[in-house]
């Protein structure tokens, strides 16, 4: 099985290149915010929109215009490729399985480079190519780019953004899924909370950097200098682009952070029990805190990172009950947000709360894998004779009426 995945470059064009590439930006914003406008006024004649084939027409029967010359002269495989992203736009505003508004106009602050235009090429032909340190973009020529990483296949598109005073670009490559683990020797239940980022049933904690803290001061201090400045004036665009640049930082600090602890729970444990957490609720209450947890980007890594290994990754229903559940014999407890330990009132241990949910999240998610034929129970020859027992499960084989299953 293969897996698309995006692998981020550096950037580093030269001040011709540079202004092509703003330019490249704008016309993609430019042919959005027309095809929009075309579909909306479609909707107020005859209520139908115009998808990908017909808006691709469209800006083919625009090129020979005079007027138009700023599509002619930008990439026709680019161009194509805004027509799919708004046709995606338009389905998934009206799919009432999305919670997605109708697309918007697209807006940007060009002046002192305050925008975050993009535009994504299709390796047509193996129009892209990295070759002596440079990435080829169609119609922009040989780029520099910092290759920190291998390429792990061809590559099959490059989006190219302007982001916190930088730019990068988004590699879109086809990656090979290893085989489905047979024997899974470690099931580990994951609890996330405002207090650790995560919290493992197998006594793993990563402690909650807290990197918008750290940086709060500099912050502030921005905020308020900026608010001294006239509106518009270039010591405001300065302190402007200085504020970004800083929320850049927080961002990659953030993503690096959740990218090394997705790997390493991703390699020590053959099945990874997580709990469907309504993130987008959670920020309502209080939504610096639960960014500055990357909560719902560290099961999505976690996710991905087990199916490139052939592991399994598995989240239990959102509304089942984990906190306050005793880690011995299952009696319900009910917790404040300041009790961070209890002690059972049945069998009278002391525990942690963190610990106690993420023991409850593993055993809820065991017996959800095994109801589902996903996984199997099984005795290894190795400690048939021993008096220790570990977990160990298989993969489930079903046949026809039957279900057989082979010790390790």
């Amino acid at each position: 099985m293969k897996k698309t995945l995006r692998y981020n470059y550096r950037l580093n064009p030269t001040p011709e290149q540079e202004v092509k590439l703003f330019e490249f930006g704008a016309t993609s914003r430019g042919i959005w915010n027309m095809l929009l406008s075309e579909n909306m006024r479609r909707y107020e004649y005859d209520k139908t929109f115009l998808f990908y084939k017909d808006m691709a027409s469209v800006l083919k029967e625009l090129k020979p215009f005079e007027e138009f010359n700023w599509i002619k002269a930008f990439d026709s495989a680019a161009a194509q490729q805004v027509a799919r992203d708004l046709e995606t736009a338009l389905k998934n505003a009206f799919s009432k399985g999305r919670l997605q508004r109708f697309p918007k106009h697209k807006i940007t602050y060009k002046k002192k480079k305050l925008h975050n235009d993009s535009f994504r090429a299709v390796n047509n032909s193996n129009c892209i190519r990295i070759e002596n340190g440079a990435i080829s973009v169609p119609k922009i020529g040989r780029v520099p780019i910092i290759l920190h990483r291998k390429l792990a296949s061809k590559i099959k598109t490059v989006t190219v953004q302007y982001r916190h005073g930088k730019w990068e670009c988004s590699i879109t490559q086809e990656v090979e899924c290893k085989a489905a683990l047979r024997v899974l020797k470690t099931i580990t239940g994951f609890d996330i909370n405002s207090k650790q980022t995560v919290v493992g049933s197998n006594g793993y904690v990563a402690d909650n950097p807290k990197f918008l803290k750290q940086s709060k001061e500099k912050l502030n201090q921005l905020q308020r200098q900026l608010a001294r400045r006239k509106k518009g004036s270039n010591r405001w665009h300065k302190t402007k682009q200085r504020i970004n640049k800083l929320h850049g930082k927080i961002s990659r600090q953030r993503l690096d952070f959740a990218h090394k602890i997705s790997r390493q729970i991703t390699n020590e444990n053959d099945i990874l029990i997580f709990e469907n957490l309504n993130v987008k609720a959670m920020q309502k209450f209080n939504g610096s805190m639960v960014a500055d947890n990357v909560m719902g980007l560290i099961t999505q890594l976690s996710k991905y990172k087990t199916e490139l290994e052939g592991k399994i990754y598995h989240e239990i229903g959102r509304f089942e009950k984990s906190t306050g559940i005793c880690s011995e014999c299952g009696q319900h407890h009910v917790l404040t947000l300041k009790d961070r330990n209890f002690t059972c009132l049945a069998c009278r241990t002391y525990q942690g709360r963190d610990l106690s949910a993420a023991k409850s999240i593993a055993k809820t998610g065991e017996l959800d894998l095994i109801a589902a034929g996903i996984v199997a129970r099984v005795n290894p020859i190795s400690q048939q004779k021993s008096a220790i027992k570990t977990k160990v499960f298989e993969l489930s084989e079903l046949a026809v009426g039957s279900e057989k299953k082979v010790a390790a």
